[in-house]
C-alpha cells in the first residue's frame, strides 16, 4: 500500500519513523556513556585530527574558524575516533550557538601541569586544546549542569539534542587521563579546553 503525503497516516508514520531514529540514536549514545568503550591507543598528530573535525562540521557554512597550532606540538597516545568525536560534539555545540554566523578559535598548545596549576591532573606534559566561539554563551545557572547526561536546552532532533554530548565528551576525556572545562557567558561566548597527556618521546 503507497501512503500520499497528505494523508494523516503518513504524517502518524514518519512520526514514528523519526521518533525511531531518535531511540536508537539515544540508546547508541547511552551506551557510549555508559562504557565509555575502552580507548584503542595510538600515537596522534593533534593538528591533523583537528582539521578533519573542522572539515567536515565547518565547510559550507558561515563560521570563520582560526587555527592556531604551536610548531613543535606534542603528540598524543589517544583513541583517534573517540578524541575525534569529542573535537566534533565541542564544534557542532559552537555551530548551534553560532547559527547566525560567527568566529571560533582553536588553539594547540603544550603545557607542562605542576601542583601549582590546582587542576585535577596528574603532573607531567600535556597538550592544551582552546575552543573559542562568540555565539549566545550559556546562562550562569546552566553552567554547572551541562556534563550531567539528560541536560539539554536543546530540542530532540538537533545535532545533540539528547543532552548527552558533553557527558560523553567528558566520560572519554576522562578514560584518556585528561581534563575538560566549559567557561561561558551567555551573550559572549563559550570556551572549551581539553588537556591531554603528551605521548612520551
Amino acid at each position: 500500500m503507497y501512503l500520499q503525503p497528505d494523508n494523516k497516516i503518513f504524517d502518524w508514520l514518519t512520526t514514528a519513523e523519526k521518533a525511531c531514529g531518535q531511540a536508537k540514536e539515544l540508546s547508541s549514545r547511552l551506551i557510549t556513556f555508559s562504557k565509555g568503550g575502552l580507548p584503542i591507543k595510538n600515537i596522534i598528530s593533534m593538528p591533523d585530527l583537528i582539521r578533519e573535525a573542522i572539515s567536515e562540521l565547518l565547510n559550507g557554512t558561515n563560521i570563520l574558524c582560526e587555527c592556531n597550532f604551536q610548531d613543535d606540538l606534542y603528540s598524543a597516545k589517544i583513541d583517534k575516533m573517540q578524541i575525534k568525536q569529542v573535537i566534533r560534539n565541542v564544534i557542532i555545540n559552537a555551530k548551534e550557538a553560532m547559527s547566525n554566523g560567527g568566529n571560533l578559535e582553536i588553539n594547540a598548545n603544550n603545557i607542562t601541569i605542576t601542583k601549582k596549576d590546582n587542576l585535577p591532573l596528574k603532573e607531567g606534559s600535556y597538550i592544551k586544546l582552546s575552543i573559542e566561539d562568540n555565539g549566545k554563551g550559556i546562562e550562569g545557572e546552566n553552567l554547572a549542569k551541562i556534563f550531567d547526561p539528560y541536560f539539554t536546552t536543546k530540542a530532540m532532533g538537533s545535532e545533540k539534542g539528547s543532552g548527552l554530548g558533553l557527558s560523553i565528551c567528558h566520560s572519554i576525556i576522562k578514560k584518556h587521563d585528561g581534563l575538560i572545562t566549559v567557561d561561558s557567558k551567555a551573550g559572549e561566548g563559550t570556551t572549551v579546553k581539553i588537556y591531554l597527556p603528551a605521548a612520551a618521546k
